[in-house]
């Protein structure tokens, strides 16, 4: 894309922001609305227009294709809430402690339309993974996934995979049949990186769980701190980047939402808990990138995110290879130019000395 054409991508997705350049929007091309398309932003670009009363001063293809999006959005999004409630249910009766993460309580906390999601995250305790599956395998869920259109069964091998080197399981999925959503998709989580560590830090964390939106989460910091936790484990591992799945903007739009206009009480609070976790370096690492993708202000967050990483000047341009124990560095150091590479895996170079 051209430079005035990221402008405008980064623009309409900045679905808090109270500036909006008009002129940007004789740059809306097909470049542009595939990548909102991408990234999973159509719904928000379609607010932002509609809030900036602009719909009328782009071209109808484009118009009428974030139209569509975001009331299908509307739509799946009623759908996906049965889903939760019923997961809810389900939880109630399993026995363990587990938080509904992300999607479950983002998607009511987003304006309408502008957040969907494709399945519902569950954080549990190591221990009681194997309780859960259990509890949703009696429900009728099956582990594996979906292509094209089909479930297709886990293998063991993948089975295994998942949870040694990505801290989570093979989805559980059953076929549910809904609107917009044939299947649900369930994802258990039970580490905050991909090296299954900190057992201890989910202990505290499951142990001062609230009820927010009528769902049982985690509390405001330790809900920031798991979605930092989550968008490092992908942007800074190496089969996620060769995915593309590493840098998807949807991710840093959650924390866009949540970060943005913080109080500094507020600020103090999320970084005490994240030091405390022993995680301040990965929430700088998520809040960082994030402030640049969305150009937003924040001088107190800002400041503390940057003493976080004072001595490791690196950490924002460094992806770890599990299976090759080697790390790498980015060649490009800019992370809004990074985002928009189109191969990132060819940017990495191995890093020395590590």
């Amino acid at each position: 894309m051209q430079k005035k054409e990221k402008e405008l991508f980064k623009q309409l997705c900045s679905f808090r922001s109270d500036r909006f350049d008009k002129e940007l929007l004789q740059h809306a091309s097909p470049a542009v609305l595939g990548h909102l398309f991408f990234n999973r932003m159509q719904g928000a670009a379609y607010s932002v227009l509609k809030k900036n009363e602009c719909l009328g001063a782009v071209n109808r293809e484009f118009r009428n294709s974030l139209k569509g999006a975001y009331e299908q959005n509307v739509e799946r999004n009623r759908s996906f809430f049965q889903c939760v409630r019923l997961l809810s249910g389900l939880l109630a009766q399993c026995g363990c402690s587990a938080a509904m993460l992300k999607g479950a309580l983002l998607c009511r906390l987003y304006p309408e339309g502008c957040r969907t999601a494709n399945d519902i995250d569950l954080l549990v305790h190591p221990r009681d993974v194997g309780l859960l599956g259990r509890a949703l395998s009696e429900a009728g869920f099956r582990q594996g996934n979906i292509r094209n259109g089909a479930f297709i069964p886990a293998a063991r091998r993948e089975i295994i995979e998942s949870k040694l080197t990505r801290g989570e399981t093979v989805p559980y999925i059953l076929e549910i049949g809904l609107p917009y959503m044939r299947f649900l998709e369930v994802d258990i989580n039970f580490s905050l990186d991909y090296k299954n560590s900190a057992p201890d830090v989910l202990e505290r964390m499951l142990n001062d769980t609230v009820v927010n939106e009528g769902i049982v989460t985690l509390n405001r910091s330790d809900f920031l701190i798991h979605l930092a936790c989550h968008l490092y484990k992908e942007a800074a591992t190496l089969p996620w980047v060769k995915m593309k799945r590493d840098m998807t903007l949807y991710k840093y739009a959650d924390l866009y939402l949540l970060l943005d206009r913080m109080s500094d009480s507020e600020i103090s609070e999320f970084f005490r808990c994240a030091e405390e976790r022993g995680l301040g370096k990965i929430c700088a690492f998520a809040i960082l990138q994030t402030a640049e993708l969305f150009d937003f202000k924040a001088p107190a967050l800002l400041t503390q995110a940057k003493e976080a990483l004072l001595e490791e000047k690196d950490f924002l341009h460094r992806v770890v290879s599990p299976g090759e124990k080697k790390t790498y560095l980015y060649r490009t150091r800019d992370i809004t130019e990074r985002f928009f590479l189109d191969d990132r895996v060819s940017d990495l170079q191995e890093e020395d000395g590590r």
